[in-house]
């Protein structure tokens, strides 16, 4: 595999991605780009033959992707040339698009539609013209209600539209520019805001307790993330961080992705906080979406947002509201302040109520000594008058012991001379009793010729225990013998 046509082909994905506002994936899986640096496919028909690359996913992306790996491989697909329009139009459009700018300008034409709007973006100088287009769902994310004549700067790529083949600007964030147009919308908003009920302290929610899992929203650029983490005490705080755009109203997607995020995560409070600006560099925090997105939020919310006159429209809404981050960590350390204040004066009552329980303790101690002494004199006198008596009673005990040692001597002697004489009769009868089992016994009658006929073991005691033809064994004094009857003859019994 091509790892460094892979590392372009992420870094092309990348870009196409935050472009969209997409994920990365939903342009193109991991494995279908590993599948493409491997095989660094050269036509159409190449790259439609690799998983996850289907017709409308190549009329997006096939140009912008042969072009990529045709810079690695130094070739030219020949059946790719020449282009059709709808090819050479997307292979332009791959092109500019990474060509994003900040513009501004004045409305000069307005049509909004249900699902999109088009605007005309002019010049003021030269009254060069630019189209614009813009999806209605950011329009209304950024809550500023576009008019003819205003002056605007508008966050964007260009694009060509291929059934007219025009250009226009996809605008993905609208900004107003001048300070009185931008306090006019803030009058407005917070006056919106607040007939809603959503400035209310009872509406807001207390800051928990001796908070540990923090999750914080801020840029990673500057020394606001630093003032922040530095005047936060040593607590043992578990801190997640979402880097995030605080500038503009280009930062409102970054703060809503960000807050959307901790509001599925297990955190304690989310702390959001930016250093101090204009009301133009505010604008993403005096923003309708944003300010309802956090009022909504189910964790507690800290704003520690720098402002001069007017409070950021966020802060408003947040739970508790500081103007500098240093001040938003020092929230979150006054009940561990609090608490440590509390340890300090309950060490020092410990301490004390520990003293003056050890001298009572003492005090009683040396009355309970005295008393247990008199107690145990006491004791040792009961003591050595039981110890008198029990001397008596081990002496009357000790002349039992040896009158009953005597008797019971005097019993087992007669108890094994009798027990002798039954041994001696018991071995006499077992004598006997050998002497007979001996003369007895089957198999010392065989030695005078006798034998003991079986059939299978058993054996035979009458003549209708066996039949013709059947094999039996015959038991004599050294050995046996296997016979098979020929006939069988019965007597009568008398």
């Amino acid at each position: 595999m091509d790892l460094e046509l892979l590392q372009k082909l992420k870094d092309w994905r990348s870009a196409v991605a935050q472009r969209e506002k997409i994920e990365p994936y939903r342009v193109l899986q991991n494995k279908t780009i590993e599948t493409i640096a491997e095989l660094k496919p050269k036509t159409k028909d190449e790259v439609l033959a690799i998983k996850g690359i289907r017709e409308r996913k190549f009329e997006k992306y096939g140009i912008a992707l042969l072009s990529l790996v045709n810079k690695e491989t130094d070739e030219v697909a020949k059946d790719e040339r020449p282009y059709t329009v709808s090819n050479y139009l997307n292979l332009l459009n791959s092109q500019i698009r990474k060509n994003e700018a900040r513009i501004q300008g004045e409305i000069s034409s307005l049509d909004i539609r249900n699902t999109y709007l088009f605007f005309t973006l002019k010049d003021k100088d030269d009254e060069s013209v630019l189209n614009c287009f813009m999806w209605d769902s950011n329009y209304q994310l950024y809550g500023i209600s576009l008019k003819e004549g205003m002056e605007l700067i508008i966050d964007g790529f260009p694009e060509i539209y291929k059934k007219t083949g025009r250009l226009s600007i996809r605008v993905s964030a609208i900004e107003l520019v001048g300070e009185g147009a931008l306090k006019k919308a803030y009058d407005e908003l917070k006056k919106k805001l607040e007939r809603e009920g959503l400035f209310v302290e009872e509406r807001k929610r207390a800051i928990p307790e001796l908070p540990q899992k923090i999750g914080l929203i801020t840029s990673k650029r500057g020394a606001v993330i630093h003032d922040f983490l530095n005047n936060l005490g040593t607590y043992g705080y578990r801190t997640k961080f979402i880097d995030s755009r605080v500038e503009g109203q280009i930062a409102v997607q970054d703060l809503l992705s960000a807050i959307t995020y901790f509001n599925n995560q297990n955190i304690d409070v989310l702390v959001i906080i930016r250093g101090g600006g204009s009301l133009e560099s505010f604008q993403a925090f005096n923003n309708e979406a944003l300010a309802r997105k956090i009022s909504e939020c189910k964790i507690p919310v800290v704003c520690g947002i720098g402002h001069d006159k007017d409070i950021p429209l966020v802060s408003l809404v947040a739970d508790k509201s500081v103007s500098t981050p240093t001040a938003a960590a020092n929230i979150l350390n006054e009940t561990w302040n609090n608490v440590l204040r509390n340890l300090t004066i309950f060490e020092r009552d410990i301490i004390y109520k520990e003293q003056r329980a050890l001298a009572d303790a003492r005090y009683n101690f040396d009355r309970l000594s005295d008393k247990i002494r008199r107690r145990f004199d006491l004791i040792f006198q009961e003591f050595n008058e039981l110890k008198h008596r029990l001397k008596n009673a081990l002496l009357s005990i000790n002349y039992k012991i040896k009158d009953t040692r005597k008797t019971s001597k005097n019993l087992l002697d007669l108890f094994l001379k009798n027990f002798q004489k039954d041994v001696e009769k018991t071995n006499n009868l077992l004598d006997d009793i050998g002497r007979r089992i001996k003369i007895l016994d089957p198999i010392r009658q065989l030695k005078f010729g006798y034998s003991i006929a079986t059939i299978n073991g058993k054996i035979i005691k009458s003549v209708r225990n066996v039949s013709r033809g059947e094999m039996i064994d015959i038991q004599i004094s050294d050995g046996k013998i296997e016979s098979k009857v020929a006939r069988v003859i019965q007597e009568d019994a008398g």
